[in-house]
């Protein structure tokens, strides 16, 4: 591990908040050792899915780039290091690489708000595969402000390399 990992991570993590703000993950399943009615006391927004309770995301509790409840934050969460975060602490790459590609996902997102923004048919408290969802499976062809009709083609485009970059750079493998 490197030198002041922790630090480097914790500062990272700060400036992404992927795995927080519905972009990584739609739902965060809570670990046993986890009070669900502590998690709603801290203003969780939780979800029972055959027999498993889960926290929804985005999490109410990621505000401007930080945990509100970090040193009480779910076990799923302490655990979670994203493939970047990895990486770093292996030391494939370095903390420019990492912030590099945070930069991209971080842009690529943006990009994606602001056609969904434009649609006028956004939530951002649902996560974005949802919210995406919702406009890509609207009967209706979606309009901006113009009234010019939305190219649904590209927010689909938009998504699926949005996606398969999060998939190569930040999730990690499933079991």
């Amino acid at each position: 591990m490197i030198s002041g990992f922790k630090e480097t991570a914790s500062r990272l993590c700060a400036q992404c908040g992927l795995c927080c703000n519905g972009v990584l993950f739609h739902l965060v399943q809570v670990k046993s050792s986890d009070s669900p009615s502590e998690l709603l006391s801290l203003g969780m927004k939780l979800k029972k899915k055959k027999r498993k309770t889960y926290i929804q995301q985005p999490c109410p509790a990621h505000k401007e780039s930080h945990c509100t409840i970090y040193s009480q934050r779910p076990e799923r969460c302490r655990l979670f290091e994203c493939r970047q975060i990895k990486k770093l602490g292996c030391g494939e790459i370095d903390e420019r690489e990492a912030k590099e590609k945070i930069d991209e996902a971080l842009s690529r997102v943006k990009e994606i708000n602001a056609f969904l923004l434009r649609s006028g048919k956004t939530d951002l408290k649902r996560p974005l595969s949802k919210r995406c969802e919702k406009v890509l499976l609207d009967p209706d062809e979606t309009l901006d402000p113009s009234g010019k009709p939305m190219q649904k083609s590209k927010l689909l485009k938009m998504k699926m390399e949005l996606y398969a970059f999060l998939d190569a750079e930040f999730r990690l493998p499933t079991k």
